[in-house]
């Protein structure tokens, strides 16, 4: 009978707050347990030598799963194409702008191999493009040289949308690091005639009085931040709880009171 005396707005806007909440709070927790997973993976991979391009490659098609090679690191030799710059927009270092530059490398193969030469502060000018020096210009035009990074395959934010659609013209301004954008880019210079590219991007490991910042982080949130926000979500849900009880045994408690 005391159920029929329970306020129904209230108890059904408690019940459904406080199942929210706690179903937050078990996201953050998977959330949590699959960067444990990721880091432990990360972890095991990048501490084996450096894979040649070739071996992961071969990998791959044993397994025939793209994420196979995710993580691991690699060496290949090629020919940095500095005429087909992209420069990857909105990304901040320390809370300053720049941008992230990818360049096509050329291997000896005719397959490009798209590589994060990393981050370089952006000009004071909105739009302006920052200008690589000659030292770095001059280092990797035309010539074949070994280059070592990890493997990663790039994710793609669906609110982001690319403006960009002046193909082949360089340097190409984007939004973000986009496998089929870029591949319409280098399509129109021809480079893509008689080899194929990649679908993944290797990040250039850091080298020291290097003036690009190459600090990846392949995990941007930690696990222990998850594992804070699930208490949070779960400490608000019992939290809800507890004053909708309080409230309600005051409420039953005013009742009786009259009816004595």
């Amino acid at each position: 009978m005391w159920i029929r005396k329970l306020p129904i707005l209230p108890t059904i806007i408690t019940l459904l707050c406080v199942v929210i909440m706690f179903g937050l709070g078990i996201w953050q927790l998977e959330r949590k347990a699959e960067k444990d997973i990721r880091l432990a993976q990360i972890n095991e991979r990048q501490s084996n030598r450096p894979y040649k391009l070739f071996e992961l490659l071969l990998e791959q098609t044993v397994s025939n799963k793209d994420a196979d090679i995710q993580d691991f690191p690699v060496s290949f030799s090629g020919t940095a194409q500095m005429d087909s710059l992209f420069f990857i927009d909105n990304k901040i270092v320390s809370g300053k702008t720049g941008y992230q530059l990818v360049v096509p490398v050329m291997t000896i193969a005719g397959d490009i191999v798209l590589t994060n030469f990393g981050w370089l502060r952006g000009n004071v000018r909105r739009g302006q493009l920052p200008s690589l020096t000659s030292q770095v210009t001059a280092l990797f035009s035309n010539q074949s040289r070994q280059f070592t990074g990890v493997v990663s395959y790039p994710s793609m934010n669906t609110m982001v949308s690319e403006t960009n659609i002046a193909f082949g013209e360089f340097p190409a301004l984007l939004q973000q690091i986009d496998i089929r954008q870029i591949k319409q880019h280098l399509s129109a210079t021809g480079f893509l005639t008689s080899g194929k590219l990649f679908p993944f991007v290797v990040n250039l490991s850091p080298q020291p009085d290097s003036e690009f910042v190459r600090n990846w982080q392949p995990v941007v949130m930690s696990p222990d931040k998850h594992l804070g926000y699930a208490v949070q979500w779960f400490g608000l849900g019992i939290a809800a709880l507890t004053i909708y009880l309080l409230s309600l045994m005051k409420l039953f408690n005013t009742k009786n009171n009259k009816e004595n």
